[in-house]
């Protein structure tokens, strides 16, 4: 594909085709990727859950030990995966940190950053003009972050396949706390001692 081939010109400016830039950065559900890369999206899964355990992440709770308010802002997780340039499977837990929205004012939670048009801008330029590029990839950048403030502490429910590959990592740390939704799922609640992408103050300084 063209490097600019999700730009196009109108009314004496650049703006960006939403298909084209969405099939270059797109991600899939677990389910999608499943069926589209089989056994390499369940190790990028496995990969994933491993790098949150060890980082310490998630401290398991149960319903019963939080407060009202905490039950009230449950968020729920999602996994996305995505195929990465070298052919690497990549999965990533994120937070459905919409719900966020009904009590978290957004100037408590804005930070000035770049546009992903400026981005992919930026790319078409130095592909047209053959420049030099570096990829750099800091394993876990994320989620090194750990959130001090007791109030930015998130409380996720993990469904499905997660809560599994979770309890065979750990079990003494997360099978004690794994109950079971009206339609039989298993689901896990932990609060997040890490920053989480989704969460709408995870990435302010």
């Amino acid at each position: 594909m063209n490097p600019d081939a999700h730009m196009f010109m109108q009314d004496d400016f650049y703006q960006s085709d939403i298909d084209v830039a969405a099939t270059v950065l797109a991600q899939v559900s677990l389910k999608a990727a499943l069926k589209l890369w089989g056994n390499d999206a369940k190790l990028a899964v496995e990969a994933e859950a491993k790098q949150l355990h060890w980082r310490k992440s998630f401290k398991p709770v149960h319903c019963k030990d939080l407060s009202a308010m905490q039950l009230k802002q449950i968020l729920e997780s999602h996994m996305f995966l995505t195929k990465k340039h070298d052919g690497l499977v990549k999965a990533r837990k994120v937070a459905g940190g919409n719900k966020q929205r009904d009590y978290v004012a957004k100037e408590d939670a804005s930070l000035p950053t770049c546009a992903t048009e400026s981005v992919l801008l930026s790319c078409a330029i130095d592909a047209k003009e053959k420049r030099e590029s570096a990829v750099v990839d800091i394993p876990n950048a994320f989620i090194q972050t750990v959130v001090e403030d007791e109030k930015d502490k998130v409380v996720i429910r993990i469904r499905g396949m997660m809560v599994d590959v979770l309890c065979k990592i750990a079990p003494e740390v997360y099978e004690p706390y794994v109950t079971y939704d009206k339609k039989g799922n298993k689901q896990l609640l932990v609060i997040c001692l890490n920053a989480l992408y989704g969460t709408m103050v995870a990435s302010l300084p």
